[in-house]
């Protein structure tokens, strides 16, 4: 039985080396190269499937994204950008016709309070913070006709650049053909 079970062992390890699919880095991680996704594709069709205004912030040289995913916020479809920032910091957007409270709830469980109002590009920005430690900031914005909340692991200055462009950018024109 120890030799079936040694040779099952044997040939798994065999099969799998074979097929390139997995590799074996004993050592501490080094960073690599940012996978980048399309979000520009993904937030597109995502604004031609919600009923309220999508935007897709062009953010300048060294800001990478590298996810994209919908998430639900009161049963609603709520597009999620993610960037790497030049200085390797994270922010992630999220977009929803939610009330500012439920899309700040629907972030996480983690309790927050608003600690702060900062004024970025003419809109009132709601800063929340909690006094865990492992708890990041969320930052909100309500313009009426889509909230705008903003978490990740990124400096106040790199939120405050997000922001800034995703308010000034324009929502995605849905009545022109996807080419």
């Amino acid at each position: 039985m120890v030799l079936s079970i040694g040779l099952l062992v044997l040939v798994m390890f065999v099969s799998v080396g074979f097929t390139g699919l997995c590799t074996f880095n004993p050592g501490a991680p080094e960073n690599g190269p940012v996978q980048e996704v399309d979000a520009k594709t993904f937030t597109d069709m995502e604004a031609r499937s919600v009923t309220y205004p999508v935007r897709y912030p062009e953010m300048p040289e060294g800001w990478v994204t590298n996810s994209a995913r919908r998430s639900m916020i009161g049963g609603e479809p709520a597009p999620v950008i993610g960037w790497v920032t030049p200085d390797t910091g994270y922010v992630a957007m999220t977009q929803t016709s939610a009330d500012l409270t439920e899309a700040i709830k629907a972030i996480d469980e983690d309790p927050r309070q608003n600690t702060d109002t900062v004024r970025i590009a003419g809109e009132d920005v709601q800063k929340y913070t909690s006094e865990e430690r492992d708890v990041r900031d969320v930052w909100a914005v309500d313009l009426d006709d889509v909230r705008l909340v903003f978490t990740g692991a990124g400096t106040d200055a790199e939120f405050e650049e997000l922001i800034s462009t995703a308010i000034d950018t324009a929502p995605i024109n849905t009545s022109v053909p996807v080419d």
